[in-house]
């Protein structure tokens, strides 16, 4: 190069570039041509300096072409604007710093960049192409507004990523990209409505990757099958791609915890389908927004730390969890799920090793769907609201709770509430709550089964083949309508008054189990006389539902016997044909059928012998009333034979029962 023909601002960057002196020259003209080819020899260097360009202000006249260029020296054109697009395509250099600038494009792919890249603040007009590039330091894009797209597939930067405050009409594209630092997009606008923003599918990060406050992305922004050290965070982030996804998070792996909290909003689907998580996933205080769908998509993750969801959380759409296997605890203590007349929330297959919570507040409109899961501490609804009218609000189906099962204190339920097939290791409860709507619980074992003075149930209650080992309720608290049969306890809390008991059993339709199950657990308190209670009620249930010859005997057992519960009757009746047949008797001595040889009458034995079938005092055989007392005669031996037989079947049942 002749230095003739250099212009007075490219003489005075001549003179300064071997000592890497620093020269501003706003608005200059400068050709591209000068700058490549001082970087590329044509500047003796000087015994004891460093060469380096550091240019600021100047407009860059050309194209500044490094393509496949070894360039040692830095190159640092700071707040300069540039006719076109620089080419570092296949370049090898130390730092590149275009902070401020204006550029129409950039084009970096397979270059290795030693020193790091930095557009912080720049104006690109055009696309970026870093894809392959090298950065052995940081690439740094903070407040940088791109007016293209960006597209750095198999990127490697051995530091840091920054897009802080950057500003990427485009999509910014770093699919497969390694970076060695961290991946910071903190206050960045990326992306178009309706296409993609970010899309780094299978980017390795390993410092941690941050699109925190600030960060905006429009479209769909892609980490699928990415790879995360440390953290990955989204708080505070919005991602904005309505009816589509806003977050593309499948096969995620995360070697720290994953933040989507603290004003995260997304519109659109969250995609975290088979995520991997070692730490722990927090949404706490953020807004899922995607009405007719699934506003979190999040099946067959894995979390090593707990999911957290409280306070604060709002979800419009669907909360799909399906298989999800969380180490720690799952908590939603607060949220706020809408789906109305679908789904709100879907823990299929779930695995927690710490509690499920769904209490403090939380509410749905929409149904919670608990089925072949396993939850080794409690599983919480205390104090929720959950509303899916004309449907069921809540399944648990098929569930192993290591705790207990908690819809106490202000629970409300507005819908069918059903619990099936499912063990409970402590208590099941519904003190304090109301269900408006049917409440089942078939074919359930729990510890024991709590119904509380201030419990509303509007529904019927089928509590068929479902097993506990402490029933503590106020029977006036169960509804009209009752299915019990196969429902078995082992102890009542409050087992007496026996009325209210037989009240309550009354209320289903005649089952013997039920009267069966009761009795049996009087008799364990030691409530002999209860017992006795319990199964005459049994007996003249029974009784309804019988044919009219087997009623009418049914009611002559009840009458004399008790069916022989209640053996005092019979004596009673004993005794007041016998002082009938007495006094009768004795005011009109019967004759005797041989004057002679008969003992002398007694009016009382007489009597006892024709009310006595099978013992025989000698009077009956002797004396034959006549007229009008043959009738009576004939009552009392009718009266005796039917007391008898009644007695001896009541007490044979009795005895059977014991």
């Amino acid at each position: 190069m002749v230095i003739e023909d250099l212009s007075e601002p490219e003489r005075s960057l001549w003179d300064a570039f071997p000592a890497s002196l620093p020269v501003d020259l706003p608005g200059a003209p400068v050709r591209a041509a000068v700058i490549a080819a001082m970087l590329l020899g044509a500047r003796e260097r000087l015994a004891g300096e460093t060469p380096g360009m550091r240019l600021s202000g100047a407009r860059i006249t050309g194209r500044l072409d490094l393509s496949h260029a070894e360039v040692q020296s830095p190159l640092i054109l700071t707040g300069c604007e540039f006719d076109e697009a620089p080419v570092l395509t296949g370049a090898r250099t130390g730092l590149v710093d275009f902070a401020g600038s204006r550029l129409p494009g950039l084009q970096a792919v397979d270059a290795v960049i030693g020193g790091g890249l930095r557009l912080e603040a720049c104006v690109i007009d055009g696309p970026v192409q870093l894809g392959g590039t090298h950065f052995s330091g940081t690439l740094n894009l903070s407040g940088t507004m791109i007016h293209a797209d960006v597209q750095a597939d198999g990127l490697i930067v051995d530091r840091d990523l920054l897009g802080a405050d950057a500003v990427v009409d485009g999509e910014l594209r770093v699919a497969g990209a390694r970076v060695g630092g961290t991946m910071t997009l903190d206050g960045a606008r990326v992306g178009r409505s309706g296409g993609r923003s970010l899309v780094a599918e299978g980017i390795a990060v390993d410092g941690g990757l941050s699109c925190g406050p600030g960060f905006h992305s429009y479209g769909e922004l892609n980490v699928q099958d990415a790879r995360v050290g440390r953290r990955c965070v989204f708080s505070g982030a919005r991602l904005s791609n309505p009816d589509g996804v806003a977050l593309n998070a499948e096969r995620l792996t995360v070697e720290g915890g994953l933040l989507a909290n603290q004003g995260f909003t997304s519109e659109g689907e969250v995609l975290l389908r088979g995520a991997r998580i070692a730490g722990s996933l927090s949404f706490a205080h953020a807004s899922l927004d995607n009405p007719g769908g699934r506003a979190l998509n999040a099946p067959l993750m894995e979390i090593g730390s707990g999911l957290r969801a409280t306070p604060g959380f709002v979800a419009t759409g669907e909360v799909f969890l399906d298989s999800t296997q969380v180490r720690g605890s799952l908590n939603v203590d607060g949220g706020k799920l809408s789906n109305p007349g679908k789904t709100a929330l879907s823990l299929r297959r779930l695995g927690v090793t710490g509690r499920l919570s769904c209490g403090d507040g939380f509410g749905a409109d929409g149904e919670i769907v608990l089925s072949s899961a396993r939850v080794e501490g409690n599983v919480d609804f205390h104090g929720a609201a959950l509303r899916n009218p004309g449907g069921r609000v809540l399944s648990l189906w098929e569930v192993t709770a290591g705790g207990g099962v908690d819809c106490c204190e202000g629970f409300t339920a507005e819908g069918e509430v059903s619990i099936r097939n499912s063990r409970i290791a402590a208590t099941l409860c519904f003190e304090e709550s109301t269900v408006d709507g049917e409440l089942r619980l078939r074919g359930v074992e729990a510890a024991s089964l709590k119904i509380g003075p201030r419990t509303t149930l509007r529904g019927a209650v089928d509590l068929r083949h479902t097993r506990v080992g402490v029933l503590d309720d106020v029977p006036g608290r169960w509804p009209a309508r009752l299915l019990m049969n196969g429902f078995t306890y082992d102890s009542l809390e409050a087992p007496l008054p026996v009325k209210e008991r037989l009240d309550w059993l009354a209320k289903e339709q005649y089952q013997p189990q039920p009267y069966e199950q009761l009795t049996s657990v009087y008799r364990r308190h030691g409530h002999d006389e209860a017992a006795q209670d319990v199964l005459l009620a049994k007996q003249r249930r029974r009784r309804a539902g019988q044919r009219l010859g087997a009623r009418s005997w049914g009611y002559l057992q009840d009458w004399t016997v008790g069916y022989g519960y209640r053996p005092f009757r019979a004596a009673f009746w004993l005794a007041a044909l016998l002082l009938l047949g007495t006094v009768v008797f004795a005011v009109d001595e019967p004759p005797a059928f041989k004057p002679g040889e008969a003992p002398p009458f007694n009016a009382f034995l007489y009597t006892l012998d024709l009310l006595l079938p099978i013992i025989g005092f000698g009077q009956e055989t002797a004396f034959g009333p006549r007229g009008p007392h043959q009738w009576l005669a004939a009552a009392l031996i009718a009266a005796g034979w039917i007391l008898a037989t009644t007695i001896v079947a009541g007490l044979t049942r009795a005895l059977s029962r014991q």
